[in-house]
């Protein structure tokens, strides 16, 4: 998986983080929208930042277990 490779969200998170490590209802329904990746966290369990254009733009860290890769680029 690569920055700009269009994922498909299979799992709906039940909060979103916002500032000072709040929990927050999800905003939007991303289960089954397609999305961008836009960054990938390095770490021990590497999550990436998906951007969903159809909500404004709107971004959300996932693990690779939340999406499935729809298009890769080469």
């Amino acid at each position: 998986m690569r920055v700009v490779d269009l994922v498909q969200c299979i799992w709906q998170p039940g909060s979103s983080m916002i500032k000072n490590n709040c929990a927050r209802p999800m905003k939007h329904t991303i289960k089954g929208e397609v999305g961008i990746i836009m960054d990938k966290d390095s770490g021990e369990r590497p999550r990436y930042t998906i951007m969903f254009p159809q909500f404004g733009g709107y971004a959300h860290p996932l693990m690779p277990s939340a999406f499935e890769v729809i298009s890769e680029t080469i």
